[in-house]
């Protein structure tokens, strides 16, 4: 998986539906990658990453706010990473899709703070 420090570059990859990692946090990292049929970009948390509480905050922001976080879907992978994951738009209007589909990831895990740092 290729590794890219930028958030243009990361986009780049989601865009060309190829496998990339974007470390934005000691623990957190941006990935793109398919999940079933659909490709998109997913939040991982790495398991020493999280504060205690963290998922089960994230699970009751997910369904207390649904209309909110639809389309979003947490679990937790086989490294037992937190992994918070959403399909990428069709490409029209991609760069403002994937913006909105980054902040609010970080807003369902609760690490709101890095969005502002990220622009």
């Amino acid at each position: 998986m290729i590794r890219v420090s930028e958030k243009a570059a990361f986009y780049a990859h989601v865009a060309a539906e190829r496998a990339a990692i974007w470390p934005v946090a000691t623990g957190v990292a941006f990935v793109s990658r398919r999940e079933h049929r659909d490709w998109g970009i997913a939040l991982h948390i790495e398991g020493r990453a999280l504060r205690p509480e963290q998922l089960r905050d994230a699970l009751e922001r997910r369904f207390s706010q649904a209309e909110l976080f639809n389309d979003f879907f947490l679990f937790l992978d086989v490294q037992r990473d937190f992994v918070v994951w959403h399909a990428v738009p069709d490409a029209q209007g991609a760069a403002v899709s994937l913006d909105s589909i980054r902040r609010q990831e970080l807003e369902l895990a609760g690490l709101g703070h890095l969005s502002d740092a990220l622009q």
